[in-house]
């Protein structure tokens, strides 16, 4: 896999965890919820930060190929 698409899975796993936060959020007790919501927070600045990187990425033109001498 390309450095984009592993960076694009770990963008859609970050994506599922903060589904899965959210559903568990809502069926924990209440005393549970603050530090599942500090959590989240965590996810959600890191998938952010994975998604400007993979549009700096795709920005950039990709290097040639580096042929083999001989």
């Amino acid at each position: 896999m390309t450095p984009i698409e592993n960076l694009t899975s770990s963008f859609e796993c970050l994506w599922e965890a903060k589904i899965f936060l959210l559903r568990t959020i809502e069926a924990v007790d209440r005393n549970a919820q603050p530090e599942l919501k500090a959590i989240l927070a965590d996810v959600a600045t890191a998938r952010n930060r994975v998604e400007a990187m993979l549009i700096a990425l795709q920005e950039k033109p990709t290097a040639a190929p580096v042929l083999p001498s001989g």
